[in-house]
């Protein structure tokens, strides 16, 4: 009897073994073929109907790929080319927008938006407070998104909003605006509560647009997308090709999405179509002191007050827009979005010039898996 269960511990024991063994194999991503086996792995693990993925170091793409399909009925497979809502993420191009009109003094983060705006805000909780430039860019200007409800303001069909942002912001945040409620604002004094706001990221583009005198859209196509080389980038269904869209499957329903696309008025805060290559066009230039493709697109030293900690209440670390957060053992700035049928992810360390991005068409679609050994194949 004692021989049996020494010889079934010993076959448990090789057992763990050779477990620890695979796992070992599939997380030393020093090789190619091993980050093919972990995306795979995860690929089929959640069941993801397409995925695009990208890791860079210094300013070079040293993986890419991806897998699946942008399109599941049409058989239309997602490369690294297709274009994918990437929901917040967006906000990126935000803090670039209003830091490239800081550095050319037309812009102060401490005044009062109220300076750069067509019409005043003001919480009426705190009618003798300003809120400035920093505290929309960093989530703590009271502005809440409790009177924006997605089902109320999206639009589903692939078509764009017919109210404007600007218009919108109007109407949401001055009291006499059609959709002002007493939700819009929150009871914290501006300045002193992170509270992640999707109006008051969308706001920014506003600034942008009354303090250059250019709509939002043609702002970030002349001084974003086409000096970086970004020419699979676009905010409106009007100037995109929908074969290039990947479709966003939401609740996780992979074959018969009715009506998948949508749209909303504050599209700054989360409606840019891109490809994972063509954001990485964009996280490098951030990686490598603000340039890329011999284009400025911020100093060097802008890169630096955007990516450094301007709120932290222990458990957010704040930036410009940007936030820190940790992949694994990597402390990385970076952003990450989420819309129905929509999960993606921009990261990069700044000190070891290693970044990746990842695009899922589909609803609450994360891999940490894929995110870490992107970001160790990179290194």
């Amino acid at each position: 009897m004692r021989n049996k269960i020494i010889i079934i511990v010993l076959i448990f024991m090789q057992l763990l073994i050779f477990i620890d063994c695979k796992k070992e194999e599939i997380t030393d991503v020093t090789s190619k073929e091993n980050l093919d086996k972990v995306i795979e792995s995860e690929f089929k693990k959640y069941k993801k109907p397409g995925i695009g993925y990208v890791a860079v170091k210094g300013d070079s793409v040293v993986y890419i790929g991806a897998k699946g399909y942008a399109n599941i009925h049409d058989k239309k497979e997602f490369t690294p080319e297709t274009r994918m809502l990437i929901a917040s993420t967006s906000k990126t191009m935000a803090v670039t927008a209003i830091m490239q009109l800081y550095e050319k003094g037309m812009v102060d983060l401490d005044e009062d938006i109220n300076n750069y705006l067509p019409f005043e805000v003001r919480n009426p909780h705190f009618p003798g407070d300003k809120i400035t430039v920093k505290m929309l860019l960093t989530h703590t200007s009271s502005i809440s998104d409790k009177g924006y409800p997605a089902s109320v303001f999206y639009l589903f069909g692939y078509v764009d909003y017919p109210v404007s942002n600007m218009d919108f912001q109007e109407y949401y945040l001055t009291q006499n605006g059609n959709y002002y409620t007493e939700n819009n604002f929150s009871k914290n004094k501006p300045g002193t509560k992170f509270s992640y706001s999707n109006v008051a990221a969308a706001l920014i583009a506003c600034l942008v647009e009354h303090i250059s005198k250019m709509d939002y859209n043609t702002y970030c196509k002349i001084h974003i997308f086409k000096p970086l080389g970004m020419n699979r980038t676009s905010w409106f269904f009007s100037e995109t090709p929908k074969e290039e869209v990947a479709i966003p499957y939401d609740n996780n329903d992979a074959t018969n999405p009715s009506n998948p696309f949508f749209s909303f008025p504050t599209y700054p805060d989360g409606h840019l179509m891109t490809s994972v290559e063509d954001l990485s066009k964009f996280m490098r230039a951030y990686m490598n002191g603000g340039k890329f493709n011999n284009y400025q697109l911020l100093k060097p030293e802008t890169i630096d007050l955007i990516l450094q900690e301007h709120f932290n209440d222990s458990n957010e670390h704040q930036g410009l827009i940007f936030f820190k957060t940790k992949k694994g053992e990597v402390s990385v700035w970076g952003h990450d979005g989420a819309d129905p049928g929509v999960s993606t992810e921009m990261y990069f360390n700044i000190e070891q010039k290693t970044g990746y991005i990842m695009f899922v068409n589909r609803s609450g679609c994360y891999s940490k898996a894929i995110a870490n050994a992107l970001l160790k194949y990179a290194n």
